[in-house]
């Protein structure tokens, strides 16, 4: 009876170190990532002043954004923008755009020895400014140039063009008057570091 024990806890000792060698041959998956940084450069869009008429103004501002390694990738991001307003019917004053992104991007696939690589995104807009909460869809498109070809994640400068769909009535747009910005076009360059999303095999 003794022996059978014996021999019945040595076949378990046996199955479990199988199993834990298995589990040690198989492939180890971590999840990396590519963070982009970017600046909004001033590019000219018409602001509607209640009162006042239009304004042409130049937004700035500066931005996060998390970049897949896939071919179409989910992305997402932060940025913040700053809108100086002169106006001679309701002074000079400046607000302040906080949006947040979410939507999906193409990324031409990597090419040995082509460092440039097309790409295009479509977002969701989804924004605060002062106490308005706003929404709009927001269109890309643009070229990164590749600086490191063996990253696993798309690393190196970016340039891209975005076009703003729609209007984005605001309560306050400076001097506590509403307005609206009208659809326009918008540039931002950048640099994307490897960082925490995409898939890599880890050695043993």
């Amino acid at each position: 009876m003794r022996i059978n024990l014996s021999l019945a806890a040595l076949l378990l000792v046996s199955a479990g170190l199988a199993q834990v060698r298995a589990a040690e041959s198989k492939p180890v998956w971590k999840w990396v990532a590519a963070n982009e940084y970017y600046f909004i450069l001033p590019a000219a869009q018409d602001l509607h002043i209640s009162g006042g008429g239009t304004e042409s103004v130049k937004p700035l501002g500066f931005g996060f954004r998390a970049v897949g390694n896939e071919t179409v990738s989910k992305t997402g991001g932060l940025q913040f923008q700053s809108i100086k307003v002169d106006n001679p019917r309701t002074g000079r004053d400046t607000f302040y755009l906080l949006d947040l992104l979410l939507g999906m991007e193409y990324m031409a696939p990597k090419v040995q020895g082509k460092p440039l690589r097309l790409t295009a995104s479509a977002f969701a807009d989804l924004g605060l400014s002062d106490t308005t909460l706003y929404a709009a869809p927001v269109i890309s498109a643009g070229l990164l140039y590749t600086t490191n070809e063996t990253a696993d994640t798309p690393t190196g400068l970016t340039f891209d063009i975005f076009y703003r769909l729609t209007d984005i009535d605001l309560d306050n747009v400076g001097n506590g008057k509403a307005g609206t910005l009208k659809p326009a076009l918008g540039f931002k360059v950048g640099y994307i570091f490897e960082g925490f999303w995409t898939t890599k095999e880890k050695s043993n």
